[in-house]
């Protein structure tokens, strides 16, 4: 059963002898949280998503850490890390022309879903909702020679450009060829990101950011085979990334009350100094969340074995079993 931060902050915050408004119990539970989350695939740390009609270059959303495992137009596929591309077996550099799309390879971390098209492009912000007027946002890129953004603040040079939201939209003094850092503060609403073409008056959106980011990354993938025509669907199972919570109704990601109290308690030996205690109840917690995980899977399900493709580059196939 999926848990929020209100089911368990005041049990949490007994164990800790703090009031539940306490803003040290919210976190101490993140903290366990992100903790735990690195340490397994455990229940509901991962989801199946489906994305349509792309162009082989797909920027998951916020919520996907790392695909685990693809499949395009029902046939399953092979998920390759970003050194694929130079393995000296390899077949090199790929883009989306090259036809092999039965193979996701990693391209790193975007800021945005989609890249700014051409050099002379402005950046035109947003606001969601007007109580967020005033607030600053920072971005970071180069310009239309390619040239890193700097500007004068407060009598000092910083990298990239603050812009402040208004009701309607802001937009940037520098043109942007690339976008590459944002830096937000907490908004009310969803801030959305447009490219505006100085050349013919149109705009595109590149990016949404939800209320909550402030350092916004996406990963990215690239599918060589699927051409900008492709309405193949992809479909992945990724494990999620580590969101804070901070309203009672958000809902945690380590959905086991007994884990989380053990992980927490490891964070305050550990900031006592009584490492071996800390150890101890990761141990447990960590024990709890295996025990949650076999419960969850059971016994009826018959193991597959998974064996590398003998066709494709990267070695390591298995010609036969005996």
């Amino acid at each position: 059963m999926k848990i929020t931060l209100g089911d368990i902050k005041q049990n949490i915050a007994t164990m800790l002898s703090m009031s539940s408004t306490d803003s040290r119990v919210v976190g101490y539970i993140n903290e366990a949280q992100e903790r735990l989350l690195y340490k397994g695939k455990w229940v509901g740390t991962y989801a199946k998503y489906a994305v349509a009609n792309s162009n082989g270059t797909i920027t998951w959303p916020r919520q996907l850490e790392t695909i685990e495992a693809v499949a395009v137009s029902d046939n399953p596929g092979v998920v390759r890390n970003e050194w694929y591309e130079f393995l000296e077996n390899g077949p090199g550099l790929r883009d989306s022309a090259d036809g092999d799309d039965l193979t996701l390879i990693d391209r790193g971390e975007a800021v945005a879903f989609s890249d700014i098209d051409g050099v002379n492009k402005k950046l035109r912000l947003y606001s969601g909702v007007t109580a967020d007027a005033g607030l600053r946002v920072l971005l970071q890129g180069y310009d239309q020679n390619g040239n890193w953004i700097r500007t004068l603040e407060s009598g000092s040079y910083i990298d990239g450009e603050y812009v402040t939201l208004t009701a309607s939209y802001v937009e940037t003094v520098n043109l942007f060829s690339e976008l590459v850092g944002v830096q937000k503060p907490v908004t009310g609403g969803n801030v959305t990101v447009k490219e505006y073409d100085t050349s013919t008056a149109t705009e595109r959106v590149i990016a949404t950011y939800e209320p909550g980011e402030k350092r916004p990354g996406y990963r990215r993938s690239l599918i060589p085979g699927l051409p900008d025509t492709s309405t193949k669907t992809v479909t992945v199972v990724g494990k999620l990334r580590f969101i804070p919570v901070s309203a009672d109704t958000d809902w945690l990601l380590i959905n086991h009350e007994p884990a989380l109290k053990e992980m927490v308690q490891s964070i305050r030996k550990a900031e006592n100094n009584l490492p071996q205690e800390a150890s101890m109840y990761e141990g447990r917690a960590v024990k709890l969340l295996e025990e949650q995980l076999m419960h969850y899977l059971g016994d009826g399900a018959a193991a597959i074995p998974r064996f590398q493709n003998t066709s494709t580059y990267g070695g390591g196939g298995v010609a036969n079993l005996i």
